[in-house]
């Protein structure tokens, strides 16, 4: 296993969370409508976090860098990302707007 770096999996996963750390899904709580349990939770967030930093890449890229070198360079380093480590640093406060947000469902039910 490779060694971590400051705390993150590794640098290419540290410094994604550096320039992405402000993931906020508070508007997009409909993500996570159908999650049964937290693991639910956590697989949509990864998906959500690499979708978006992939076509942040790939919108980054001039098109005569799509192809060779620094193409292949920027996907390499990508490919080192743990989008799951960064994922877990997320999941609880999800998990916690979405409890929020049954008990106000409950309590609309109830007439409180």
């Amino acid at each position: 296993m490779a060694e971590k770096y400051n705390g993150w999996t590794n640098y290419e996963t540290w410094l994604c969370n550096m320039w992405f750390n402000d993931f906020d899904f508070t508007d997009q709580m409909d993500l996570f409508d159908e999650c049964e349990d937290n693991c639910d939770v956590l697989d949509i967030i990864e998906n959500y976090i690499e979708s978006y930093v992939e076509e942040y890449v790939e919108y980054s890229l001039s098109p005569g860098d799509q192809h060779g070198f620094i193409n292949d360079m920027l996907n390499a380093a990508v490919s080192e990302i743990d989008f799951r480590d960064i994922a877990e640093h997320y999941v609880n406060d999800v998990v916690d707007e979405l409890e929020l947000i049954k008990d106000d469902a409950k309590s609309e039910l109830m007439g409180v």
